[in-house]
This record gives structure tokens, C-alpha cells and sequence, in this order.
């Protein structure tokens, strides 16, 4: 089940050119939080998590909005951007 997993995350990781680590945390019957423990439940999936450069978790996202979602896919598009430039301005 794990190995499935895994290779399922590969291929989203592969299919939409992620060139950042991606985390499997657990499986359907296995709480994240027991291998995350910063979370205090996971809700959704897929979750994201944005880490400083301290490996502080910063913010948290649940669920996904593609590009069939319209302005909704835009809207998570934008603020993920500017999460991501934040933290990479912040010094290291």
C-alpha cells in the first residue's frame, strides 16, 4: 500500500514538473499528525504544508483547486506564489 503510494506521488510529482520535496506522511488508516507532529489533524488531501528555512511549518493548505476550478485555481495559484516568495525572501 505504501509502495503505491509512493509511486502515486512520484507520478503527480512527475506529471506536473514539481521540482521541490514532496512528503508522504501516511496512508488512508494513518494519521499524519503521528509522523507530523506540528499538525493537529489533517483534513483534506491533498494537504500542503509551507516550511521556512528554520523548518518551522508556517501554513498550512488543504485541498486543491485545478485549473477547471477557474478563478478559484487562480486565486490558490496567486497565494501560493506569494507564500513561496515570502518565505524565500525571509533570511536564511
Amino acid at each position: 500500500v505504501v509502495a503505491d503510494a509512493t509511486l502515486a506521488v512520484e507520478g503527480y510529482r512527475d506529471r506536473n514538473g514539481i521540482e521541490f520535496p514532496l512528503l508522504l506522511a501516511g496512508i488512508t488508516g494513518e494519521t499524519a499528525s503521528s509522523r507530523l507532529p506540528q499538525l493537529d489533524a489533517v483534513h483534506a488531501y491533498p494537504t500542503t504544508l509551507f516550511v521556512d528555512r528554520q523548518g518551522k511549518v508556517r501554513y498550512v493548505h488543504t485541498g486543491f483547486s485545478g485549473p477547471a476550478t477557474g478563478s478559484h485555481y487562480v486565486e490558490l495559484t496567486r497565494e501560493f506564489d506569494e507564500r513561496i516568495k515570502a518565505l524565500l525572501a525571509e533570511p536564511g
